[in-house]
């Protein structure tokens, strides 16, 4: 990943360590409970920052609580308890409220350094790992899926429950207007093949499919950003009652790639596969150089099974298409390699990943490791500190079909409670859990991170707003950085949000812009600029201001001195909070006659005239040029000499 950073009034040093899913701010729209009982589900938090200060709130605040992760140490917050009102923990939808619209169960996540959140259900029989996707889970378009290979949900102890497939979001904005268009052939429980409904900001709503009803291939749309999370409960792929969860948070359209590297799992053929999604119309996806799917429109999906068996783990199929598509995977960590298996979005490999990931495995259960990476970066790869290539327990393969890509995998015997995985170059990592045949976990915890960041040049963080603090001048500069796997940027917009003003972009394709306020206006600026790289990845941030105004005046000027010798105004200074960078004082009597004169901002004139005697009582006059970060200032007046 490359990082530009275009301003010749500084220059930083800046970190090019990307970690896991990391961000300030996340998005977790309700799980939905299943037939047989509540969602537990637990929080788990870390940070590669020395600290992070970490508020975890609901969509109305009832529930609010802070705490603190360090670096080396993994966060857990537990949702546990049913809620009166609610009838389920937060973060979980109660299973007979689909279908409208709820204010408490959505949680929220702010955090003061990028952090990296995953969900789990630790439901006993209802298993799953959810990676948070933070601001990249934020759009305005998705398609999503669930498990296909399965059996139906009109078999087994929970005959004729709504629970098998779903769709979860969250507004972030006041009347966002939502979508949910179904597959041909397929209904939600509503009996039609769609699904219309606003939201406020902060309100939830989740919907689910008739019983046997195909949720792959779902089409979301919304006028305002939200956050989206979909699959099922307690889906199997055998005719046994065992079953578990299938469930991810899912990124928008704009986040997608066109080539991505897939990693056998832990299940037998032909149940560990793969779902994909065409985005746009004409789309060609290839698996290992062979077609799958021809001149498709939007919409099309399709379910393909991996050759191999379960002694195969991390064999990587190299997934290529001609347009942006979704991917995702269904595998297991269960040691029986069946029935129950987990679900996840795979990340496009082009500008993603993570550069270092810090994890707890999932506790009681058998976990392993999943890490996709270039070929040429395998012996860089360090598991708890020491290269992967030293360890015969670790498994390493390499694509026949495209040797730039290699698949690692950590089995569970050597898989320590808490682990780190680290490298130069970016890789990513999914997690297998599992026991016997009674669970089956799978989740992808790296980063999803479009191709574009914009960043505080000051601090070299990804941010969504850079506050400037008090301005003046006649032009202001508006200065950001950004990361890109491009050279190329171009700003593609900019907004004022509040205050009166012009924009002015003398380069679209550098990152400098200019605010000129208008003259009359001094207070609150708020602009917000939209930057595209020449892949289409696009980020926005906003710049906050106060404007002094075209008369701000940042020296103050006594207009008396008594120089007396009683240390009482004794001598003569000016006031200021600016630095001068220029500055010339000269004092004058009431004839034209200089009196005093100095170059120095931080001067004290005792009273005395250049051949040092006491100057006589009256008033002098006083002429000042400055120069400083608004700009030149003259400034005169009248000082009044007493005795």
């Amino acid at each position: 990943m490359r990082l530009k950073v275009l301003f010749a009034v500084f220059s930083i040093a800046l970190s090019s360590q990307l970690k896991g899913q990391s961000d300030t701010y996340f998005v977790l729209p309700p799980l939905y409970e299943w037939e047989a009982g509540d969602h537990d589900i637990f929080l788990y938090i870390s940070t590669n920052e020395p600290s992070a200060s970490v508020w975890i709130y609901n969509s109305d605040t009832s529930y609010s609580q802070n705490i603190t992760v360090t670096s080396g140490s993994v966060g857990t917050v537990s949702f546990t308890n049913p809620v009166a009102g609610l009838l389920s923990t937060y973060g979980a939808r109660e299973l007979n409220w689909s279908n409208s619209k709820r204010y408490k169960d959505a949680l929220f996540i702010e955090s003061s350094a990028p952090v990296t959140v995953t969900e789990q259900i630790v439901e006993p029989f209802n298993q799953d790992i959810i990676t948070a996707k933070g601001r990249n889970a934020l759009g305005t378009e998705f398609y999503v899926a669930s498990q296909t290979l399965i059996t139906t949900t009109v078999s087994g102890a929970f005959l004729g429950y709504h629970g098998m497939h779903y769709i979860s979001v969250v507004a972030t904005e006041n009347n966002t207007q939502v979508r949910f268009k179904a597959p041909t052939g397929s209904v939600f429980d509503n009996g039609s093949d769609s699904v219309l409904f606003t939201l406020d900001k902060g309100q939830s709503w989740v919907s689910t499919m008739e019983d046997d009803d195909a949720l792959l291939g779902t089409h979301i749309t919304a006028s305002k950003p939200i956050a989206v999370t979909a699959g099922g409960n307690h889906l199997k792929n055998s005719s046994a009652n065992h079953g578990d969860a299938g469930i991810d948070q899912v990124t928008p359209v704009e986040h997608l790639g066109t080539k991505h590297v897939v990693l056998r799992g832990l299940a037998n053929y032909p149940n560990d596969y793969f779902m994909y999604i065409a985005t746009k119309n004409g789309t060609n996806i290839t698996v290992d150089g062979v077609s799958i799917l021809n001149n498709a429109n939007a919409g099309r999906s399709g379910t393909f099974s991996m050759q191999g068996n379960s002694n195969q783990p991390g064999k990587p199929f190299v997934i290529e298409s001609n347009h942006p598509i979704y991917i995702f995977q269904v595998t297991t960590g269960a040691i029986t390699h069946e029935p129950e298996q987990g679900m996840a979005q795979i990340p496009q490999v082009e500008c993603t990943g993570s550069t270092y990931i810090r994890y707890n495995r999932a506790s009681g259960l058998s976990t392993a490791v999943l890490v996709t990476i270039p070929s040429d970066a395998v012996n860089d790869l360090d598991y708890n500190g020491v290269s992967v290539t030293q360890n015969l327990n670790i498994a390493i393969q390499q694509s026949s079909y495209d040797p730039s890509w290699s698949g690692v995998y950590i089995p569970s015997s050597i898989l320590t409670n808490n682990f780190t995985l680290e490298c130069p170059s970016a890789f990513h990592a999914g997690i297998l859990a599992g026991q016997g045949n009674t669970t089956g976990l799978f989740g992808y915890i790296s980063g999803f991170d479009d191709n574009l960041k914009l960043l505080d040049p000051t601090s070299a963080s990804s941010v969504s707003a850079i506050d400037l603090g008090d301005q003046c001048g006649d032009s202001i500069p508006l200065v950001f950085s950004f990361t890109s796997c491009t050279d190329s940027i171009s700003v593609v917009g900019a907004t004022i949000l509040e205050g009166n003003g012009t924009i002015i972009d003398p380069n679209i394709n550098d990152s400098i812009l200019y605010l000129l306020p208008d003259g009359a206006y001094s207070g609150s600026f708020q602009v917000q600029i939209t930057v595209a790289d020449n892949q289409g990845a696009t980020d926005s941030l906003t710049f906050i201001l106060n404007y002094l105004g075209a008369d701000y005046d940042p020296i103050t000027v006594p207009n008396f001195i008594t120089p007396n010798a009683d240390y009482i105004n004794d001598n003569w200074s000016i006031v200021t909070s600016e630095i001068l960078d220029v500055f010339n004082l000269n004092l004058y009597s009431r004839w034209g006659t200089l009196i005093y004169s100095t170059d120095t901002p931080t001067f004290e004139w005792n009273g005395r005239t250049p051949e040092g005697t006491i100057a006589a009582p009256g008033v002098y006059f006083y002429a000042i040029q400055t120069t400083f970060r608004c700009g030149t200032l003259n400034k005169a007046g009248a000082l009044h000499l007493i005795d």
